[in-house]
């Protein structure tokens, strides 16, 4: 498979990395930058890519990649990933998939009009643990409460305080604690339960209007979830899942999803069942596998768990 990276910042380096060493079977043909030239020179040297790309619809026209990897700044997924499907691309697109469910919606019919691939990157749901947990959860239950929590201070939050507004704390560029960290825990909750009965959204907004941490409540016939996100203040990020004869305890961030612990009978078992070190690895092993089997279904599936995160979150 082969791929074109567009973008040049902490998550793109981080595929471009583990395209390079762990993961095989994936080739990089070019890299894309509007605005940090020097950036993709360095990466493309240090990884060996032939071909820098400044202009992002003549990549669009002359790359050969299989599929282009968008890795930019959150408020650009839409426009990009929109273009790339409108001449023929197949995607794969970091999160947040979109920022309002209007673009999720018209992403998805262009993608299924055009028979074309499009992958949301969410690292955990394609990890060995989270299927675990998933075929685990009729042994503890029924589920009555859900807790998750990702909460990291942002290095860039002093600079946000005196003024200084990076991307991540940006309303207009789809920045918030929701869009950056509580995407995982929604994602996490919904592929483990589907959709809820109701939500409600409470946040801590900054002097920009930015929600710099908050929670999310997403309601069931028989359960309730709470996902807790903070950019403003750190806490042990966990997921707790509880059941009445037993409960399922992940005691790292929701992006790493790097342990489990099971507690059933009186008995607490513990599991690392994530085959790679880097959290990266088992989604592009996986988007590499569903586009070589032609699994067109599994593809609209993880796509409408997309869409209705969109919908939860919007």
């Amino acid at each position: 498979m082969k791929i074109s990276i567009v973008g040049t910042g902490m998550i793109a380096t981080e595929v471009i990395t583990l395209l390079k060493t762990e993961v095989k079977g994936i080739e990089i043909t070019s890299i894309f930058s509007h605005s940090n030239t020097e950036k993709a020179e360095f990466l493309a040297k240090m990884n060996h890519i032939e071909r820098i790309y400044t202009d992002y619809a003549q990549l669009l026209k002359e790359d050969k990649a299989d599929f282009v990897y968008i890795a930019l700044v959150n408020s650009a997924h839409y426009e990009f990933t929109r273009k790339a499907l409108e001449a023929g691309r197949n995607v794969i697109v970091e999160k947040p998939f979109t920022l309002t469910v209007a673009e999720a919606e018209e992403l998805t019919t262009m993608a299924r009009e055009r028979k074309l691939y499009l992958f949301e990157a969410i690292s955990p749901l394609h990890t060995p643990n989270f299927r675990m947990v998933k075929d685990s959860l009729k042994k503890i239950g029924p589920i009555h409460f859900v807790q998750c929590n990702f909460s990291q201070y942002s290095s860039k939050y002093e600079r946000y305080l005196q003024g200084d507004i990076a991307p991540a704390f940006n309303p207009d560029l789809g920045g918030g604690a929701l869009n950056d960290l509580n995407v995982y825990n929604i994602n996490i909750v919904i592929g483990l339960f589907g959709h809820p009965t109701a939500t409600q959204y409470f946040a801590n907004r900054g002097h920009n209007g930015i929600d710099t941490s908050g929670v999310m409540v997403l309601s069931y016939p028989t359960m309730t979830a709470t996902c807790t996100a903070a950019k403003d203040s750190s806490s042990p990020s966990f997921i707790l899942i509880q059941g009445e004869k037993g409960w399922i305890h992940i005691p790292t961030t929701a992006n790493e999803f790097g342990s489990v612990e099971i507690m059933k009978q009186g008995k607490l078992t513990s599991y690392r069942r994530n085959a790679y070190e880097s959290r990266l690895a088992h989604e592009f092993m996986s988007f590499k596998d569903v586009w070589e089997k032609k699994n067109y279904k599994q593809m609209e599936a993880w796509l409408e768990r997309s869409v209705e995160v969109v919908r939860v979150m919007g």
